[in-house]
């Protein structure tokens, strides 16, 4: 019989959001991403005298800390909703299309009060599926999606945090429900989401973003959301470092943008003149995209995504691309209920109808 190897490449990365925290499920979907977890169950030294100038007594363990940043290269349309449930939770659920087979998500996260906070069970193995990994109870803390110069395909960098461990190759940590789940496959035809399919759209309120298109300007765009993250263990007799459950204590949504410099972004009137001014300017953005692929014929639905925020310029820094000037601005959202839903909206459109 052939030893197991344990190839790079028959790694996955399988997700299932959870219906209650503390209970792993199923995965629903594998993903197209890279990485690997970072499990550190907090093995400690004891600070004792032993007799000894080597170690003669056994460690203890602590909480663990239990993260794994993972990256997209590729951002696909359905795997939107696993990143925004995962920062922004909600417990939001996709809406299918009558009659067609598009799905409408949408996102509009509270701010002054609490939202539920989706969990997640996280599969991560390869081909040696005596060693394959469960984690539950997962969020994100980070997410950042990046728009590239040359209109290429959007990518992410994500940062998730999880509140216990299982393996299928653990005697005292091990996995319920077992892990892989079976029959999972990336899909090979996934709608990928590109740049140059995307147009930024700023003004002074969300009414003016329809005829606010950057034009002739936008390079790349950056969206970065960070969450703090309260992390609450309680002594119940579980015998179990698991959390018993998050608390979000501060979210930073941040756009930053790189422009040529255009009569839009410089002078006076501009994006720059509202970033230079005395006093705090108020703008709106919108990041929309548009697929050329359909998630349904009956009628005609494109594939889409439309983030739209208000934001005050905090930095500018000067650059170049190609042997011209560029200006890098970078915004933060704040919580406006006035013109907008909140301090954020996300709508997606895709076919993934469930996470």
């Amino acid at each position: 019989m052939s030893p197991a190897q344990g190839y790079v490449k028959y790694r996955k990365h399988q997700l299932g959001r959870q219906s209650a925290f503390g209970t792993p499920v199923a995965a629903v979907k594998a993903y197209p991403w890279t990485g690997v977890p970072d499990p550190d169950l907090a093995w400690t030294d004891r600070d004792i005298e032993v007799g000894s100038i080597d170690e003669v007594a056994a460690p203890t363990r602590g909480a663990p800390n239990l993260t794994a940043p993972l990256n997209d290269p590729a951002v696909e349309y359905n795997s939107l909703p696993a990143m925004f449930a995962g920062i922004f939770g909600g417990a939001e659920t996709g809406t299918p299309e009558v009659g067609g087979t598009s799905v409408a998500w949408h996102w509009g996260p509270a701010s002054v009060t609490v939202d539920d906070i989706d969990v997640f069970t996280y599969e991560f193995g390869d081909d040696v599926e005596s060693d394959w990994f469960q984690y539950g109870d997962g969020i994100l803390e980070s997410l950042e999606l990046a728009g590239p110069e040359g209109l290429g395909p959007f990518t992410a960098a994500m940062q998730w945090r999880f509140g216990s461990l299982g393996s299928s190759g653990s005697t005292d940590m091990p996995d319920s429900p077992s892990v892989p789940t079976a029959d999972l496959d990336v899909d090979p035809n996934g709608v990928v989401w590109y740049l140059k399919d995307t147009g930024l759209y700023l003004a002074s309120s969300t009414a003016g973003l329809s005829a606010g298109l950057v034009t002739d300007a936008l390079h790349s765009l950056t969206l970065r959301v960070t969450v703090d993250t309260d992390q609450k263990r309680f002594a119940q007799a579980t015998q179990s470092f698991d959390l018993s459950d998050y608390g979000r204590t501060r979210r930073v949504i941040e756009l930053s943008a790189v422009f040529a410099k255009t009569s839009d972004i410089v002078g006076i009137g501009s994006e720059s003149d509202a970033w230079m001014s005395d006093t705090a300017v108020n703008r709106y953005a919108e990041i929309k995209g548009t697929s050329t692929e359909l998630a349904s014929t009956t009628p005609d639905v494109p594939y889409s995504v439309d983030l739209v925020m208000p934001l005050r310029y905090r930095t500018r820094t000067d650059g170049a691309q190609g042997g011209n000037s560029t200006v890098t601005l970078m915004g933060r959202a704040f919580y406006d209920p006035d013109d907008l839903e909140g301090v954020f909206t996300a709508d997606v459109v895709n076919t993934q109808a469930e996470i």
